[in-house]
């Protein structure tokens, strides 16, 4: 199942899930060329500190991807080359890091795939005990251990285990209707025409344009009106206010 999602592109994924499971547009890659797909193993951290990304990384098996919540904690990074150096020898398929991370240029050069929401010097303390693979939430979207975890050049999606088939087999529908479009699209066609019908926009349009069209301020008759009669009550015999 993991190569099978892997295969398709994250936006493809969170389209075909209703567009949900997608993190947050901070969620970058380190190298705009990673790819990872693999099941999360989940770390929850305490402000500042690490030392439940070492136990996670303990945990995990080959095709595993860490996940961690830092509890918004960016200014102490939870991942180095090291660590990376590590996971990527016990068989973790890459990181992802509601957090920061730090030696980016080593971490490339391992090649370790990494999504973080930051890049900072400062290292982070090992003292403190949080949780491993519990939910946690990271970019936004909440990864329970063994969800699938797909990240590409767009950014990141979770695709719970519990749905995994159901949405394979609905993006890769998606990538066939695409594909199509892409055609339609060559052959000067527009994109949607395959869905909706060559007057599609028009259609949508049509119930905002049947009301009358208002200027935001404009007033319409009766409540200019109303304020007509509200100036003379103030004015006195239509007057003009001084």
């Amino acid at each position: 199942m993991r190569d099978r999602l892997g295969r398709i592109d994250t936006a493809t994924l969170s389209d075909a899930m209703g567009r949900h499971g997608a993190m947050s547009h901070r969620m970058r890659p380190l190298d705009l060329d990673s790819k990872l797909v693999g099941t999360a193993v989940t770390a929850h951290c305490p402000e500042g500190d690490n030392l439940m990304v070492h136990k996670a990384l303990q945990l995990g098996e080959p095709g595993d991807v860490l996940v961690v919540d830092t509890g918004g904690t960016y200014d102490a990074t939870v991942l180095g080359r090291n660590m990376s150096l590590f996971a990527h020898r016990v068989g973790f398929v890459g990181a992802v890091i509601d957090g920061s991370v730090r030696d980016r240029s080593g971490i490339m050069a391992i090649p370790f795939p990494v999504f973080c929401v930051g890049i900072v010097p400062r290292s982070a303390v090992k003292h403190s005990v949080g949780s491993v693979n519990v939910p946690v939430t990271c970019g936004g979207v909440v990864v329970s251990p063994g969800d699938v975890i797909v990240g590409d050049e767009d950014g990141v999606v979770v695709v719970p285990r519990g749905v995994a088939e159901q949405v394979a087999q609905a993006a890769e529908a998606r990538l066939r209707m695409e594909e199509q479009q892409k055609q339609d699209v060559q052959d000067e066609d527009l994109p949607l025409e395959i869905l909706y019908g060559r007057t599609w926009v028009d259609e949508r349009m049509r119930p905002a344009m049947a009301e009358p069209f208002q200027i935001p301020g404009n007033l319409d008759d009766g409540n200019r009106a109303a304020t007509d009669d509200e100036n003379e009550a103030v004015t006195g015999n239509g007057g003009l206010a001084s």
